[in-house]
């Protein structure tokens, strides 16, 4: 009698912490038309399946969203420049 094989898991169990590998043959994003004739069941599986798929992009990406937005809310640091007696204005 054989024993069983262990299953081996990937590197990344995860699907979406693996590396990015791109098929040359692909662009590396897909254009996406939402087609206007869906009916209301075919329209609600693919909103329940957009909002899953947030809810896993922010469960992996949290803190780097939250990051980002910081960083963009934040105004730009204004330059230090040195003004001269001549150039005050009073």
């Amino acid at each position: 009698m054989t024993r069983p094989r262990r299953r081996r898991w990937p590197r990344h169990a995860c699907p979406l912490c693996a590396e990015p590998r791109f098929n040359p043959g692909l662009p590396p994003t897909i254009p996406l038309g939402v087609p206007t004739y869906w009916s209301a069941e075919t329209a609600r599986a693919v909103f329940e399946l957009l909002d899953e798929i947030r809810d896993i992009i922010l469960a992996v990406y949290t803190n780097d969203i939250q990051e980002a937005a910081r960083q963009q809310c934040q105004p730009a640091s204004p330059e230090n420049t040195a003004i001269t007696d001549d150039e005050l204005p009073f």
